[in-house]
């Protein structure tokens, strides 16, 4: 009886069970019933619609071919024009954008062809205390209304510059040009920089156009990577700066050197002009015609031993926190025979110079120090103060800076710098006012900060102030700030000259 009771219970549990799955099969079937009316009724909507454009183009055949045919040539011609521009922009396939290393830049797929575009800009607040006296001014040596204070701004440098490679990645150029800055008030540009270079195997190198001749470690470093604001009068006088000409030089992992031959090397100061300061050159080769030159013959060499570091880290004064140890010496040297009567009677026949130079580069710290040398040979003797004659100056200079990064964007720096021109003895007609002026001793403290951080040097604020000891006359230089002192008979009216100057740097 009990087995019976449990049969009945299963086969009533399957039926119930059978009964939900059939429930469930039947809603399936109601839901796609619902979908398949849907489609029907999304199918009829779309063949009515295909027949009114079947009548349509009954109507008139042309019309949708029409549409169709505008709608297509002028996609066509959107694609040629784009086509069309990218072409002259890119040739047969370029690149352009800006690179950290390069600044902005167009190039060949190949880089065999390529232009990188660079500028900077210095714009500068300077102000220059010196005591002129009562004694200068009477005795007609400073204009009229001429004040012991002098300050205001000026657009140090302003500079653009093209370079890059030709034909393949060994033909190298740069042009340069730059805005000059005039105490006249006119305003013109000129010609920095314009070279072609051949590189060849085994680290040689030919050069031929304008440039700077190798020889001042500080000249050599570009005005914008300078750890003062304005490079040292030192390197003012004695510096070579651009010449037009040729140099073949040779690099190696750790040796360099360089050889150059041109038109002039500048030697500013180099003769004993009364008074006339750094402004007054000896000669000049920078873009001058040909038969300009007031020299027979000009040579100028350096060579570099590199221990320790990369040649790129010495490229500027700065050592920067996190940038790797580096050690570099350099001596140079440069000779030049002058033509006869070139500068009237106190004429340079044969004008030699040489140096020698230390840079450190500790990662967050750097020093750099240098002595230079020059001797003048004048073209005939001349009279000196004492009595009897003399025809050489014996003129040197030297300097030594500093820097450490007290922060990660801040530098501070000082500098000081020391020479003499030994053209004293031969200003025996100064009568009423004795000059005093062949020495020069400077010392400079200041700061670096960059608003963006070191590794942005896009951007570089600069703040020093300066002091000199003697008085300056063949020691002056407008550019750097300071300016010519006046000196009476039996004694300096000078007690010492102040410069302040603070910068804006901008670079792209």
């Amino acid at each position: 009886m009990m087995n019976a009771i449990m049969a009945s219970g299963l086969l009533v549990s399957a039926v119930l069970a059978a009964d939900d799955d059939l429930a469930r099969a039947l809603e399936e079937l109601g839901r796609l019933r619902e979908q398949n009316e849907e489609i029907a009724a999304t199918n009829a909507a779309l063949v009515e619609k295909v027949a009114r454009l079947e009548q349509r183009a009954g109507k008139d055949g042309t019309w949708l071919t029409e549409e169709r045919a505008k709608e297509i040539r002028s996609i066509v011609s959107d694609m040629l024009a784009d086509s069309a521009a990218r072409a002259s922009l890119a040739g047969d396939a370029a690149t352009a954008g800006w690179d950290k290393s390069k600044g902005f830049f167009l190039s060949s797929t190949d880089g065999n062809f390529a232009l990188v575009i660079r500028g900077d800009a210095q714009f500068r607040w300077t102000y220059n205390h010196r005591d002129i006296g009562s004694d200068a001014a009477a005795q007609g040596s400073v204009a009229a209304g001429t004040n012991d204070d002098t300050y205001g701004f000026e657009v140090r440098r302003s500079r653009i510059s093209f370079s890059g490679n030709v034909i393949d990645p060994s033909w190298t150029y740069e042009f340069k040009f730059a805005n000059n800055r005039s105490v006249t008030g006119s305003n013109t540009g000129y010609l920095d920089d314009a070279w072609v270079q051949k590189s060849f195997d085994g680290g040689y190198a030919l050069r031929m156009g304008q440039f700077k001749a190798p020889f001042l470690r500080e000249e050599l470093i570009s005005a914008t990577g300078q750890l003062a604001v304005e490079r040292s009068l030192v390197n003012e006088v004695f510096s070579l700066a651009r010449s037009q000409g040729v140099s073949f030089g040779w690099m190696g992992e750790q040796f360099r050197a360089e050889g150059f031959y041109g038109d002039a090397l500048r030697a500013n100061a180099a003769i004993p002009t009364n008074g006339a300061g750094a402004a007054g050159n000896v000669a000049s080769g920078q873009n001058v015609a040909f038969q300009s030159g007031t020299t027979d013959y000009a040579f100028a060499a350096r060579a570099e031993y590199k221990p320790l570091g990369e040649w790129k880290q010495f490229k500027d004064a700065q050592s920067y926190r996190g940038e790797a140890a580096g050690l570099l010496f350099g001596i140079a040297g440069s000779i030049e025979q002058m033509l006869p009567s070139s500068f009237g009677t106190l004429t340079p026949d044969v004008v030699w110079s040489a140096t020698a130079d230390a840079s450190i580069d500790f990662g967050g710290a750097s020093i750099l120090v240098y002595g230079v040398y020059r001797e003048v040979t004048l073209q005939g003797e001349q009279p000196v103060r004492g009595g009897g004659t003399s025809d050489e100056l014996a003129q040197w200079g030297a300097l030594i800076q500093g820097g450490v990064f007290v922060a990660d964007d801040t530098e501070l720096f000082a500098r000081y710098e020391v020479g003499n021109t030994d053209t004293d003895k031969y200003r025996t007609n100064l009568t009423a006012i004795e000059a005093t002026g062949e020495e020069s001793s400077i010392v400079t403290l200041g700061v670096n900060w960059w608003p963006a951080g070191a590794s942005q040097k896009y951007l570089k604020v600069s703040a020093d102030i300066g002091y000199a000891f003697v008085p300056l006359v063949d020691f002056n230089g407008s550019g750097a700030g300071w300016l010519p002192d006046y000196t009476a008979s039996g004694g300096s009216t000078s007690d010492g000259q102040w410069v302040i100057r603070t910068q804006l740097q901008f670079m792209f």
